[in-house]
């Protein structure tokens, strides 16, 4: 039995290691769009190089779900951070040598998509399974800790979708390799930690058993993994697109579109401190509710988007987005997971994480192809994508239950009416 001291350890350095991981991820992204453009690259293999390492997460994050329950969640952990450290040193090695001439547009975009995406995407996506499955270990006495413990994790994340672009932005200051360098030395200081100091898991009974297999068609989380899929599909769309939308809008240079696209992005994440730290807690919605929403909340910023021509539009339109997806994701992955038992934890988080990383390839590649053809097309598609969703979420979880539904079906809008 762990004791308090060790499980609240162990539990910190989860969420340090989530934080670490994704940072390092996010530091990246105000430097890509003008990076590629140095390198010779198309916006179409730009996303193509965020595609595939989003394709191998969506593939292998299954099969890291059971991993977990072979390998023990502590040496799938340090296995992803150090992989994804190393993924990232590949990934500024072929840079520096595509910008230094020593070998030519093509071999590099070859060099960068074997980097990022087997290298780095496929160490990456075990890190928030083994987060998920660890912190289940250490809160199996208590459903409502474990399923606070889950979110916490989500947050770590959200952080570091905050932190990270703005330190991303403010080593762009120096040039894209100090921030290049600086991602995968992160990652490693990170896992150095964790293998060090977090205590070895609890290991359950159900782990000595074949871990039980969830399917994404099945009729509890399916249409959560819908909703999921449309949410995070927006914020890919914006991610990929804004940098671009930002250097032809406001006829900025490579510099200023790191600095400016740092801000913006740091901007649209602020707002998932305040909401997800404080604002959420307070107001005690339902997942459902969340989700309605933020949901149009971010087809509104997306509009705006549209026709924005100044700074200022695009930091309220940023802002307001990620205030929308502040209040959807959090509903999304409360929902997924209210909705399966105890030892179907790990099965749904996997799935989660496959559907999560899937909009990241079709974001990229969708942004991208659309940006070719006209700047504002990936935030109009965004749009209608989000008041398609929105129609789904008002019609598939307002629909009442009939008796002859199956007992499963009723977990699809968890009751908390005492407390809305």
């Amino acid at each position: 039995m762990k004791t308090t001291h060790d499980a609240g350890r162990g539990v910190f350095l989860i969420y340090l290691a989530v934080f670490g991981a994704y940072t390092g991820q996010q530091i990246l992204t105000p430097i890509l769009p003008p990076l590629a453009r140095e390198l010779s690259l198309s916006e179409f293999q730009y996303g193509l190089v965020m595609s595939v390492s989003a394709a191998v997460v969506a593939l292998i994050s299954p099969v890291w779900g059971r991993r977990a329950d072979v390998w023990g969640r502590k040496s799938l952990l340090v296995f992803g951070l150090f992989g994804a450290a190393g993924g990232l040193a590949a990934f500024a090695l072929f840079v520096h040598l595509g910008l230094s001439g020593v070998v030519t547009p093509v071999t590099v975009f070859v060099l960068l998509m074997l980097a990022r995406g087997l290298l780095f995407g496929g160490s990456l996506a075990a890190v928030p399974v083994a987060a998920q499955a660890y912190v289940a270990d250490v809160t199996t006495e208590d459903e409502a800790a474990r399923i606070k413990g889950i979110a916490r994790v989500g947050a770590a994340l959200g952080l570091a979708l905050v932190l990270g672009p703005g330190i991303g932005g403010l080593l762009g200051d120096f040039g894209a390799m100090p921030a290049l360098v600086t991602a995968p030395v992160l990652l490693a200081l990170v896992a150095c930690a964790v293998w060090a100091w977090l205590p070895p898991e609890r290991r359950q009974r159900t782990s000595r058993t074949k871990p039980p297999r969830l399917s994404p068609l099945d009729p509890r989380i399916r249409p959560h993994l819908v909703a999921g899929v449309g949410i995070y599909l927006s914020t890919s769309l914006l991610q990929t697109s804004i940098g671009f939308l930002l250097q032809d809008r406001l006829e900025l240079s490579s510099q200023e579109t790191v600095e400016l696209a740092g801000m913006t992005l740091l901007a649209g994440g602020l707002p998932m401190l305040v909401v997800q730290g404080l604002l959420i807690p307070r107001l005690r919605w339902t997942p459902q509710r969340l989700m309605r929403v933020g949901v149009p909340l971010t087809g509104v910023a997306f509009v705006a988007m549209c026709a924005a021509d100044s700074l200022p539009v695009f930091l309220i339109a940023t802002v307001v987005s990620g205030t929308g997806h502040s209040l959807a994701i959090p509903g999304y992955n409360s929902a997924l997971s209210l909705s399966v038992e105890a030892d179907e934890q790990g099965g749904v988080a996997g799935l989660a994480a496959s559907a999560n990383a899937f909009t990241m390839v079709l974001g990229p590649l969708a942004a991208t192809a659309l940006y070719q053809a006209s700047p504002v097309l990936p935030f109009a598609v965004g749009a209608a994508e989000l008041a398609g969703l929105f129609l789904f979420l008002m019609v598939r979880h307002d629909r009442p239950a009939s008796p002859a539904e199956p007992p499963a079906e009723e977990t699809l809008q968890p009751r908390d009416d005492a407390r809305s």
